[in-house]
């Protein structure tokens, strides 16, 4: 079968996450060291400037207003980077025992979008919040909320189908 087996979704999702995760996301739990003489930093503020975004500029302060984020920022490098790596070689393999995983992986992104889109509509910047800044923000999270949780969705409708044949056969 091919790769991804009719899933380009999944590989367009992959190709596009992985890059952002690594170059931009987890920028701020690196050692600082790992960061120095690259472009990495300047690519961090670029896109904090782009709408003046309060999760990476909260997240760059290191303000205790976002010790939340720092967690769920390592939760994204030790738990969702690794489930997305798995993940992506299951399906690239199309192997169903990754399902399972997916469906965490998927879940757990998007519960971490919840509380970045909550910052995001209750913050209360000087000045406020141009338009297009707003929906600046919300293009830049809205998909990594909706795409992790239909993630979610597809892999635990998948596993219902699996358990369910799996039950049919086991009542011949």
């Amino acid at each position: 079968m091919s790769k991804f087996a009719g899933r380009g979704f999944d590989k367009l999702w992959f190709w596009f996450c992985a890059p952002i995760t690594l170059l931009l996301d987890l920028q701020t739990i690196y050692p600082k060291h790992w960061l120095a003489f690259t472009p990495l930093p300047a690519l961090f503020e670029y896109s904090i400037s782009l709408a003046r975004d309060p999760i990476l500029g909260g997240a760059l302060s290191g303000s205790k207003e976002f010790n939340w984020l720092r967690y769920f920022l390592y939760l994204e490098g030790g738990f969702q980077l690794p489930c997305f790596a798995i993940g992506a070689w299951g399906l690239w393999r199309n192997d169903k025992r990754v399902y399972p995983l997916l469906l965490a992986y998927g879940a757990s992104t998007a519960t971490t979008l919840i509380p970045c889109l909550g910052a995001i509509f209750t913050a209360t910047p000087t000045p406020p919040f141009t338009t297009r800044e707003i929906v600046t923000l919300l293009s830049e999270y809205i998909p990594f909320l909706l795409i992790p949780l239909g993630m979610a969705v597809d892999m635990g409708v998948k596993l219902v189908r699996i358990v369910n044949v799996a039950q049919g056969r086991k009542r011949v």
